[in-house]
């Protein structure tokens, strides 16, 4: 097994990112926040774009998945091309994510064994349903996410909980699985890992104070609301 994926085994792997327009959207601040969870406990990180890559390689040695999001007017898709994936290795990640859904790949996974080859990385295969994560898997991805899950037009996500049934039945299949997508508590991580998920992605939940105050203004705003007098 590749060392980098060893490093990430039994841990949470933190998620820092920052669309554009965000007041984060700077690759000192991700730097920073990803320095933070660092010193937190996390035991890798996933960052997108090379330039948040070379930003966070200044601060830590830790295993980073690298990703370079592409937007195609209905969703962000994963590392597209074999040319991100050439770019993000060079930037320093450990690990290339692609997305390997069938909404974006039909039935043609060679990405994963491209950019394997070419790049000398492990790759971890982004996956929102049971049979994309098998044929991943046996299209030689070290890791299998279940990011996805949600996102493709044939997936619906709970908007409140992780997809814990996809976790569970991957790793039962003998699926080096990385559980991924609204993961909002220790308790979520604690249970994917029961679950049999070799490591956990933690996002928005842990990196994103504006998504996280406005969960707060949101609940406080109903509560208000149910209080109200009629």
């Amino acid at each position: 097994m590749h060392e980098r994926i060893a490093q990430l085994k039994h841990g949470f792997i933190a998620s820092v990112q920052a669309d554009e327009g965000s007041p984060l959207r700077d690759s000192r601040l991700i730097a920073a926040l990803a320095h933070a969870t660092v010193l937190g406990g996390a035991n890798g990180l996933r960052i997108n774009s090379p330039a948040d890559i070379r930003a966070v390689r200044e601060i830590t040695d830790l295993p980073v998945i690298g990703l370079h999001k592409q937007h195609n007017g209905t969703r962000d898709v994963i590392t597209p091309l074999v040319e991100h994936a050439l770019e993000l290795a060079q930037a320093g990640a450990d690990i290339v994510a692609v997305d390997a859904s069938r909404e974006i790949r039909g039935g043609d996974l060679s990405i994963i064994g491209a950019v394997r080859d070419l790049t000398g990385l492990p790759v971890m295969a982004d996956v929102s349903t049971l049979d994309e994560g098998l044929r991943a898997w046996d299209a030689g991805a070290a890791l299998v996410g279940t990011t996805l899950s949600g996102y493709t037009p044939y997936t619906r996500a709970d908007p409140e909980h992780p997809d814990f049934a996809l976790v569970e039945q991957l790793a039962a299949r003998g699926v080096r699985v990385i559980a991924e997508g609204r993961l909002r508590s220790p308790a979520d991580v604690v249970r994917v890992l029961d679950l049999g998920a070799y490591a956990a992605v933690v996002g928005r939940a842990l990196t994103d104070p504006l998504i996280t105050s406005a969960r707060y203004a949101a609940a406080v705003a109903s509560a208000r609301s149910s209080a109200a007098p009629a």
